[in-house]
C-alpha cells in the first residue's frame, strides 16, 4: 500500500514533515502546524515537462482545477492516488488510456476492496471532468467497472455502547461519542461544529452551502435533548473555533480520534470508528419506525436510495423484521 507524507512528532523538537526525503519544520503547536502541512501539500511540484494530450498533463489540470475549486482536503485526496498513477504511466498519452491501465494500476495496491474503489474513481472523476471541460472528446475509460465497495454492516448494541462509555472517562472524549450516537453525523461534520454553525432555538446545527459536503444545500443537524445539552455546554466554553476539543483543548483531528478509537479496541478486542456510530443511528431510526426518506434526509444523503444501496443494516435484526411481517399479516 502506498505510503503519503504526513506531520510527525519529534519530542522536544516540535513537528515536522518529510518530503522528498527532506526533513521540514512545521512548528511546535500542532494546528499551525497542519495548517502548514496542508499549505505545502497545495502547493505545486516542479515536474519535467510533459505532452499536452498525456494522462499526466491532463492530470495536473484536473489538480489545478480541484486545489482553485475544492477544499484543501479533496485536493489531497486526489492529489495522494492520481501521483502514483502518473508514477506508474508518466508518457502514457490520453489517446492510448485504457481501462486495463486502471485495473492494473489498483490491482498493484494491497487495499481493501472499498480503497481499490476510491482509486478507481479519482481517475474516472478526473478523465470525466477532462471530457467535460474539452480536453479530450470521450472519457476513454468511461466503461470502466468499479470495484464493489463494501456494505456499512457494523451495527453497535446499545450493549456494546454502554461498554464503549464505560471505557471513556474523560467528558471531552465522551461528548464526541455521545454526540455521534444521538445524531448520526458524518465524523467531518461532528469535527467541523463551531459556535457559528448552532441554531438552539431550532435545535440543530446548519452548516452553510459553501462548508457542506456536496456544496448543494445547507447541511442541518437535528438535535435531540442529550445532543443538545452538549452542545449548549461546549458553546458556552468555545466560543471562537471548533467545539469538539480533547485534554488540550485543541480541536479533534481526525488522526487523534483514529488514536483514540485503538485505545478503546486494546480494551474491548473490536475495532470502532466514528462512522459506525453513523451507521448504528441509521440502522436505530430504521427499526424505530421512522421511514428511509426521512432517515435519509437527516442523514444528510444527496441520493434518497443510498439507505436501499449501501446500508444493510436491518438484514441484522431478525426479530424486526418477523415483528413487520406479523404486522402486515
Amino acid at each position: 500500500m502506498p505510503k503519503f507524507s504526513k506531520p510527525w512528532f519529534r519530542s522536544g523538537r516540535g513537528w515536522y514533515l518529510t518530503l522528498d526525503g527532506k526533513q521540514i519544520p512545521l512548528g511546535d503547536d500542532r494546528e499551525a502546524a497542519f495548517d502548514h502541512y496542508y499549505r505545502l501539500m497545495r502547493q505545486p511540484k516542479e515536474a519535467p515537462k510533459v505532452r499536452g494530450d498525456s494522462v499526466a498533463a491532463l492530470i495536473d489540470a484536473f489538480l489545478d482545477w480541484t486545489q482553485k475549486h475544492r477544499a484543501a482536503e479533496t485536493y489531497i485526496w486526489y492529489q495522494s492516488r492520481l501521483q502514483t498513477f502518473v508514477d506508474r504511466h508518466p508518457d502514457l498519452l490520453a489517446s492510448a488510456l485504457k481501462p486495463f491501465h486502471v485495473q492494473q494500476w489498483i490491482d498493484s495496491f494491497e487495499l481493501s476492496s472499498g480503497s481499490k474503489r476510491n482509486y478507481a474513481r479519482s481517475i474516472m472523476r478526473c478523465m470525466t471532468w477532462c471530457e467535460e471541460q474539452g480536453l479530450i472528446d470521450r472519457s476513454p475509460i468511461r466503461h470502466f467497472k468499479k470495484p464493489r465497495g463494501g456494505k456499512r454492516e457494523q451495527v453497535i448494541s446499545e450493549e456494546e455502547y454502554q461498554r464503549i462509555i464505560h471505557c471513556v472517562p474523560r467528558q471531552y472524549w465522551r461528548d464526541l461519542i455521545e454526540f455521534a450516537w444521538n445524531t448520526g453525523a458524518r465524523a467531518a461534520e461532528i469535527l467541523a461544529i463551531e459556535k457559528r454553525h448552532v441554531d438552539l432555538p431550532n435545535h440543530r446545527i446548519v452548516f452553510p452551502v459553501a462548508e457542506e459536503k456536496m456544496q448543494r444545500i445547507p447541511r442541518i443537524l437535528y438535535l435531540n435533548d442529550d445532543a443538545e445539552g452538549i452542545i449548549r455546554r461546549l458553546s458556552a466554553r468555545f466560543p471562537d473555533g471548533p467545539l469538539f476539543r480533547n485534554s488540550t483543548d485543541s480541536p479533534w483531528t481526525t488522526e487523534a480520534v483514529n488514536c483514540a478509537f485503538v485505545r478503546i479496541q486494546r480494551k474491548l478486542q473490536v475495532k470502532y470508528c466514528l462512522t459506525a456510530f453513523r451507521h448504528t443511528w441509521c440502522h436505530r431510526m430504521l427499526k424505530a419506525g421512522v421511514d428511509a426518506l426521512t432517515v435519509s434526509v437527516l442523514m444528510g444523503h444527496s441520493d434518497p436510495t443510498m439507505i436501499a444501496r449501501v446500508y444493510s443494516h436491518l438484514s441484522h435484526a431478525p426479530d424486526y423484521l418477523l415483528e413487520s411481517v406479523k404486522k402486515v399479516g
